[in-house]
Formats: C-alpha cells, sequence, structure tokens
C-alpha cells in the first residue's frame, strides 16, 4: 500500500509535465488530465516493480551489473508506455499522435537517473552510491 501510494503522488506532477509537454489534446481538460496521469501512472507504479524485479539479478551492483540495470529501464520503460498506451485505447482515445514506443524506454531511463539523483541528494542509497534501497531489499526478501 506504501507504494502505491507514494506512486500514485509522484505520478501527480509528472502528469503536468506529460501533459503539458507530449499530450496531444484531445478533448476536455478533465480527460487529458486523466489521459496523462494514466500515463504517468504507468511508468511510476509498474516502473517501480520493473527496479524491484531487475534489483533481484544477482550482481547488479556491479558496474556490469549497472550497465544491465540501466538497459532494464529502457526494456520496462518500453512496457510501461506500452501499458499505459493500451489503457488509453481502452478508454477510447486515439493514440496515434503519441510519440513513438521506443521514447517510453529513453523517458523511463531519464526518470530513473532523476529519482536516484533525489536519493542521492537526500543522503539516501541509490543507483550512483552503488547500495540497495532498504525498501527494495525488504520488497525482494
Amino acid at each position: 500500500m506504501k507504494a502505491l501510494t507514494r506512486n500514485t503522488l509522484l505520478a501527480l506532477p509528472l502528469a503536468l509535465l506529460i501533459y503539458t509537454t507530449v499530450l496531444p489534446h484531445q478533448g476536455h481538460l478533465g480527460w487529458d488530465l486523466l489521459d496523462a496521469f494514466t500515463l504517468a501512472f504507468c511508468f511510476t507504479y509498474v516502473g517501480h516493480w520493473v527496479e524491484v524485479w531487475l534489483l533481484k539479478l544477482p550482481g547488479i551492483e556491479t558496474p556490469t551489473g549497472k550497465l544491465v540495470r540501466v538497459l532494464g529501464w529502457f526494456a520496462g520503460g518500453l512496457w510501461c508506455y506500452e501499458v499505459g498506451r493500451w489503457l488509453l485505447v481502452l478508454y477510447g482515445r486515439n493514440t496515434g499522435a503519441l510519440p513513438p514506443l521506443m521514447w517510453g524506454g529513453f523517458f523511463f531511463v531519464g526518470l530513473e537517473f532523476v529519482v536516484h539523483g533525489i536519493l542521492q541528494s537526500s543522503g539516501k542509497p541509490n543507483f550512483y552510491s552503488g547500495q540497495l534501497r532498504e525498501s527494495e531489499t525488504r520488497a525482494m526478501r
């Protein structure tokens, strides 16, 4: 429940960023914001599980493991974006004007670097420090 709450709150400002930068406006403001939140939530919540699964790989904190982790972020970003696009199609939205699928991978890698930068600035273990976060270690058990 804690991860769901945290990722929902993280999705709110991310949805505003998506709404103002890449999302085509197709109708009323409320529906467009729902579309943006759907995409943002896919990146934050599904992306959380991508990170948890990657941290289960042995040796993920080694230099080679870090490269695997970034590649895993890219692949996970493709899935996050695809799940979001599927949901928008279920809402009856046209996804033809959205950026290509590949940008989901780049977006998620960038998002992870920003999140881990914030963790580093607050003194918490992160990608840059080479240590697992305690919450991720508990999630792996």
